[in-house]
């Protein structure tokens, strides 16, 4: 059995050894090494590696990483910044346990701390024959397997995506390359025929940007002046709290929608208002409008999703479809082959800490075998 001094050199070498050292050198032919994250892009479900040349491959990361369904790469750290502290290390027989905290800097950049275990064995030539390895492995998944995510359970993506306004910033430049990953994402999501029929516009330009934002206002100058009847949402009571809140917010970013870095403005093939042409022109009825709404709004609203995953926010706003005519011009969107869907902010969000939406409980909302309104049941 190797000496305590011999175990403890090996160790050492093994965290703190040239970068030209071949660690490898250090293990047996038999090697095995647990690692409990189960993870590895090359090996998703595999928390046991075997032999020198799968443990160098994957675990030591010689191999390239493999690109992960999603499209993500793994974001591996820079071995040049790591650094370890609060090194503890205790020897029994032919184990050797080591526990310390490893920081470095990922190679996009970002910072990398958590807190490992490594328990060896070692054979009688004095040679690593076992590694189990024990790590905040949702640290690790989060930092390193999760790219750009600040958001990671998709539950609370769903229950935490509002409408963002006045914490939209303003001042931070949104990369184009932002706004096609998540799009990428959003093209996914089902869609009529799988025909996609719809194209997203992004204006990132300062004097079309003025010019919608200018619309939006006049839109919302002719909505809050507009007729009154029974209908419900004319008779809407916004004197709590919360809809004072709603209103604030709304007005704020009326204020401030030119200020925005990326304006989105969702169009869909195909009219269904009657003012079309072509084919189109008289297909108004509910199947056709079903038909044309439901090819985009579900990809609008994943956009919406990988926005907030990604720490950007967005708010649906529909105000500019009461002039739609100006912005078709603005935009030069044939206005009798394309409707709008809305126009959408898009920014960084001051902060990414949003709370779960307040809504009606959804048994409230939910009838079985029938309609029947709540007192009826």
């Amino acid at each position: 059995m190797p000496t305590r001094d011999a175990m403890l050199a090996v160790v050492d070498q093994f965290f703190d050894g040239p970068a030209d050292l071949d660690r490898l050198s250090l293990m047996s032919d038999d090697v095995e090494w647990w690692n409990g994250i189960g993870k590895f892009p090359a090996a998703p479900g595999q928390t046991v590696f075997r032999g020198k040349d799968e443990i160098g491959r994957i675990v030591l990361g010689r191999a390239p990483s493999p690109r992960q369904p999603n499209g993500r790469h793994v974001d591996r750290y820079d071995l040049s910044t790591r650094s370890f502290a609060d090194v503890r290390t205790i020897v029994d027989g032919d184990h050797l346990f080591r526990q310390h905290t490893y920081r470095a800097t990922t190679m996009r950049g970002r910072p990398y701390e958590n807190v490992y275990g490594f328990l060896f064995r070692f054979d009688a030539a004095g040679l690593i024959d076992r590694i189990w390895e024990h790590w905040g492995t949702l640290e690790a998944y989060e930092t390193l397997f999760q790219g750009p995510l600040v958001v990671h359970d998709p539950d609370l993506i769903l229950q935490t995506t509002p409408s963002v306004r006045k914490r939209l910033d303003l001042d931070r430049p949104v990369p184009r390359e932002v706004l096609q990953e998540c799009l990428e994402l959003a093209v996914h999501a089902p869609n009529g025929s799988n025909q996609q029929p719809y194209r997203f516009l992004f204006v990132d330009d300062a004097e079309r940007r003025a010019a919608l934002a200018d619309i939006y206002r006049s839109a919302m100058a002719d909505f809050i002046d507009r007729p009154r009847t029974d209908a419900a949402e004319d008779n809407i009571d916004r004197s709590d709290e919360a809809s004072k809140r709603v209103t604030e917010s709304v007005m704020h970013l009326a204020a401030h929608m030119h200020e925005v870095p990326v304006l989105c403005v969702p169009i869909v093939a195909g009219r269904t208002d009657g003012l079309g042409a072509g084919a189109h022109a008289e297909r108004t009825n509910t199947f056709w409008q079903a038909g044309r709404w439901g090819s985009v709004v579900p990809a609008l609203w994943s956009f919406m999703l990988a926005l907030r995953s990604r720490g950007l926010g967005s708010a649906w706003t529909t105000l500019t479809l009461l002039r739609e005519r100006e912005v078709a011009d603005v935009l030069g969107i044939p206005y009798d082959q394309w409707m709008q869907v809305g126009l959408f902010p898009v920014a960084y969000t001051i902060g990414t800490d949003f709370r779960i939406t307040p809504r009606r409980p959804a048994a409230e909302l939910i009838r079985w075998n029938g309609f029947r309104t709540a007192d009826e049941a």
